[in-house]
C-alpha cells in the first residue's frame, strides 16, 4: 500500500445500537446489530427485517440495514434505506456518518465529505466522523483543516488510527517534528503496525541532531530494528549516526591510533560498551561506516591483547559487548581488517579453546566471544561438545553453530531442477556458494497480503493494467539468493503456489532456513537455471526477476527464457542495473580488474583498503558509503563480481516493444518529481521520457531499475 491508503479511517460496520430510540423492535434490534458486528451478515440482514416489520421507522434497523446492503454489493438500495433513517430522525448524526462511509468507499469523495460534516455538525464529539472526513481533507489537500479534524479526534478518542492519520497528515504538511512527537506518543501506548511504518517514514527523513532532540527516539529506533519495522537497513544509517553522537563513542574516536591500553579504557566505560543502540545495532545489520568500522575494528583487537588469554579479570558488561562484536563480525562476513599481531594471538587463542573443548572443560564466554569475533566458532574442532556457558553466549551459539549446521541438512533436501550448464551460469554459482547474498536476520514485519491486482493498482493506478482477476496465483521467483525477497513477495501476496529458485545451494539453504524461521511453509525452493527453466513445461501468472538478470552471459536472453514460463496477461516484476548511476561502481570494476584482487577474503579487504586510501576527491571513494561495501558477500557482489552487464532505460523499451510487454511503471520514489516534469504522462509510463528524467538525474536508479511489466494476454482474453 502506498502511505495514503494506510491511513486508517473508521471500518464501515455497526458502532453501537445508540440510534434507536425505545419503542417496537428494540428487543430484536440488539442481537441484529450484535450478528453483524460478529460478520454474520445473512443472520443480521433477517434480524433488521423483522425489526423493520415491527416498526418501519426504527432508525437504527434502516441505518445498519442499509450499510449491510452496502457490504454486500447492494449500495444503491443500501443509501436509500440509509436516507430513509435520516427521515425517521433528522437529529441523529450516525446515518449521515455512515452515508459519508458509504460515499468515500464509492470514490464518491465530494458527498462524503458533505455527509461527514451534517454528522459532525449535529454531534461534534463523533471521533470517527472527524477521523474520516481529515482523511477525505487530506486526499483533497486541504491539510490544515484536517490535520485540525484528526488533532481533535485523537483527543476525543487516542486510538493507533488516530495517532497515524495525525502524524502522518502533519509529516505531509512539512513539519516532522510535530509528527514524530505523536508517533512516539502513539509507539508509547502500544502502537499499530501502520504507525510504526509512519515512524519508520518520517526516520528516514530525519537527520541525527533532530532525531536526538526527541525524547524516546532512541527507544523506538531500538524497538524498530529489534521488532524489523521494515528492513533494518533501511534505518541503520540514521541509528548509526546517533550512535557516533553519543560521548563516550566519540572519545573513543579520538583514541584511533592509541595504543591498545587506551582503547581497553575505552572498552571498560560502561557508556560504551553498554550503549544499548550501539549493541541493537551490532547484532542486527552490518554496521554500514567506514570510521564506527575502525573503531569496532580497534576494540576487537584491544579485546583480544588484553583479554584474549584470560591474563586479565573482565568486568562482566564487557561479555556483552565482545558477544555482540562477534555476532556482527559473521553477519559482516568477517570483513573488518586483521593484523600479523592479531593473527598471532588468536592462534594462541585458538589453541587453548580447543583443548578445553575437546577436554569437555567449561570455556570462558569472553574467550569464546572473542575467538569469534575472527571466524566462526563451527571451524573448531569439539565445538559440539561445549557445555553450557551461560545465557549471554546463547545466541552467539545459536547464530555460528546451530543455524549452520541446520543449513547444511537442508542443503541435501532441496531438489535440481535443471542441469546448469551454461559456464557463465556455473561460475556465477560457484560465487554464490562462497558468498551467499545477501546475509540477513529478520524479514520486516509487513501489512496484511493485498492480492496482486490491489497491489499494482496501488502503486500504478493510470497504467494501461489487465487485472489477472480474483483467483490464486502461481508464482516464480528467479533467482532469489538467500530468499529475502522471496518471503517479503509470498507475507505481500499470499500467493497459491510459489516456486523460488537459485543457482546456489549455499544461498538456498540459507533461505529455506530463514523461510521456516519466519513460518512461511508455502514456498518450494529448488536449484535451477533460469536458461532451463522452459524445459520444465510450467507456467506461472507472476515472475518476479529482482536481480538476476544482469548477472546471466545475455541478460536478454533469460529475459525471453523467463517470458516463455509466463501466461499470457501475467506479470513480471523486473530489477536491472542502470548504466548511468553505476559509472562510480563500474570505474572501481575496472580499478579491480586492472589490479587483479583475487575473490577471497583477503582479496576483498585489500581492495575495500585501497578504496578507503584513495583521495576525498576521487570519485572512486564514493562506493565506500555504500551499504553493500560492509560485509564480504555484498562487497564482492558490487565490486567483485564475475559477471555484471549495466543496462539503459532505451535498451529496456526496445525488449519490451520486441516481446509484446506493456509496460506499467517504475517503482521509485522519483515518480512524484517525474510526474512534475512531465505533467502530459500522469501514469509516468512513456519510457522515452524516463530516460530523459534520468539523464538530468542520474541517481534515480542508484539501487536498480525496479519496474512492473505485463504480458500480452491471450487471444482469447
Amino acid at each position: 500500500m502506498n502511505r495514503k491508503q494506510r491511513r486508517a479511517t473508521s471500518k464501515l460496520e455497526p458502532q453501537a445500537a445508540g440510534s434507536a430510540a425505545a419503542g417496537p423492535g428494540d428487543a430484536l434490534f440488539v442481537p441484529a446489530l450484535q450478528l453483524h458486528q460478529a460478520g454474520r451478515l445473512s443472520d443480521a440482514e433477517a434480524l433488521y427485517r423483522n425489526v423493520l416489520a415491527l416498526a418501519p421507522r426504527h432508525t437504527g434497523a434502516l441505518n445498519y440495514l442499509g450499510v449491510l446492503y452496502h457490504q454486500t454489493g447492494r449500495s444503491e438500495a443500501g443509501i436509500n434505506l440509509i436516507r430513509q433513517a435520516i427521515a425517521t430522525n433528522r437529529d441523529d448524526a450516525e446515518p449521515r456518518y455512515s452515508l459519508g462511509l458509504i460515499h468515500a468507499n464509492l470514490g464518491q469523495y465530494e458527498e462524503a465529505i458533505a455527509q461527514t460534516r451534517r454528522a459532525l455538525k449535529l454531534n461534534p464529539a463523533h471521533a470517527e466522523a472527524r477521523t474520516n472526513l481529515g482523511v477525505l481533507l487530506l486526499r483533497h489537500g486541504q491539510t490544515r483543516e484536517a490535520i485540525d479534524h484528526l488533532t481533535r479526534a485523537l483527543a476525543l478518542n487516542p486510538s493507533p488510527a488516530a495517532y497515524e492519520n495525525l502524524s502522518q497528515a502533519l509529516h505531509d504538511d512539512g513539519r516532522p517534528g510535530e509528527a514524530l512527537d505523536v508517533v512516539l506518543r502513539g509507539l508509547r501506548e502500544g502502537g499499530s503496525a501502520n504507525l510504526k511504518s509512519v515512524f519508520v517514514l518520517i526516520a528516514q527523513t530525519l537527520d541525527a541532531a533532530d532525531a536526538a532532540a526527541h525524547d524516546g527516539f532512541a527507544d523506538a529506533l531500538i524497538r524498530a530494528l529489534r521488532e524489523t519495522w521494515c528492513r533494518p537497513r533501511d534505518i541503520a544509517g540514521l541509528a548509526t549516526a546517533l550512535v557516533l553522537r553519543e560521548p563516550a563513542i566519540a572519545a573513543a574516536m579520538r583514541r584511533l591510533g592509541a595504543d591498545d591500553d587506551a582503547l581497553a579504557g575505552a572498552l571498560l566505560d560502561p557508556a560504551l560498551s553498554s550503549d544499548p543502540l550501539l549493541l541493537e545495532l551490532m547484532t542486527t545489520v552490518p554496521v554500514a561506516h567506514v570510521d564506527l568500522e575502525r573503531l569496532l575494528t580497534a576494540l576487537r583487537g584491544a579485546l583480544l591483547s588484553r583479554y584474549g588469554a584470560a591474563r586479565s579479570p573482565a568486568p562482566d558488561h564487557l561479555v556483552g559487548f565482545a558477544v555482540a562484536l562477534a555476532r556482527q563480525c559473521f553477519i559482516n562476513e568477517y570483513v573488518f581488517d586483521v593484523t600479523e599481531a592479531e593473527t598471532r594471538q588468536l592462534a594462541a587463542l585458538d589453541g587453548a579453546l580447543v583443548a578445553k573443548l575437546l577436554a569437555g572443560e567449561p570455556v570462558d564466554p569472553l574467550m569464546l566471544a572473542i575467538s569469534a569475533a575472527y571466524a566462526p566458532l563451527s571451524r573448531h574442532a569439539g565445538i559440539d561438545r561445549l557445555h553450557a556457558a551461560g545465557d549471554t553466549i546463547e545466541d552467539l551459539i545459536t547464530q555460528q553453530v546451530r543455524e549452520p549446521h541446520t543449513e547444511r541438512a537442508i542443503r541435501a533436501t532441496i531438489p535440481a531442477l535443471t542441469p546448469i550448464a551454461d559456464a557463465t551460469s556455473a561460475a556465477v554459482r560457484q560465487q554464490y556458494e562462497e558468498n551467499p547474498y545477501p546475509r540477513w536476520n529478520a524479514v520486516a514485519s509487513g501489512q496484511p497480503p493485498l492480492p496482486v491486482d490491489h497491489y499494482i493498482r496501488a502503486r500504478f493506478p493510470d497504467a494501461p493494467y489487465r487485472p489477472l482477476g480474483p483467483r490464486p496465483i502461481d508464482l516464480l521467483i528467479a533467482g532469489c539468493g538467500t530468499g529475502l525477497h522471496a518471503i517479503e513477495r509470498v507475507m505481500q501476496f499470499q500467493p497459491a503456489q510459489t516456486l523460488a529458485i537459485d543457482l546456489s545451494l549455499t544461498s538456498l539453504s540459507y533461505a529455506a532456513r530463514k523461510s521456516r524461521e519466519a513460518g512461511i511453509s508455502g514456498i518450494a525452493f529448488a536449484q535451477a537455471d533460469i536458461l532451463a527453466l522452459p524445459a520444465l513445461g510450467r507456467q506461472f501468472d507472476v515472475v518476479d526477476a529482482s536481480g538476476v538478470l544482469h548477472h546471466l552471459r545475455d541478460p536478454f536472453e533469460g529475459w525471453r527464457k523467463l517470458a516463455a514460463v509466463l501466461r499470457p496477461g501475467g506479470l513480471m516484476h523486473v530489477g536491472l542495473y542502470s548504466a548511468l548511476a553505476r559509472e562510480d561502481i563500474r570505474a572501481v570494476r575496472e580499478m579491480a580488474a586492472a589490479r587483479g584482487y583475487p575473490s577471497t577474503l583477503e582479496g576483498i579487504r585489500a581492495l575495500r583498503r585501497d578504496i578507503m586510501a584513495l583521495g576525498a576527491d576521487d570519485p572512486r571513494r564514493r562506493v565506500s558509503s555504500m551499504t553493500d561495501f560492509f560485509s564480504s558477500s555484498d562487497c564482492r557482489d558490487l565490486l567483485l563480481h564475475v559477471e555484471e552487464h549495466q543496462l539503459s532505460i532505451a535498451e529496456i523499451a526496445a525488449f519490451l516493444a520486441a516481446e509484446g510487454f506493456t509496460f506499467l511503471g517504475f517503482e521509485t520514489p522519483a515518480t512524484a518529481r517525474y510526474r512534475v516534469r512531465f505533467p502530459d504522462d500522469p501514469a509516468a509510463t512513456r519510457l522515452a521520457n524516463w530516460a530523459r528524467f534520468e539523464t538530468e538525474n542520474p541517481a534515480t536508479f542508484a539501487r536498480m531499475y525496479q519496474f512492473w511489466i505485463q504480458k500480452r494476454p491471450g487471444p482469447d482474453a
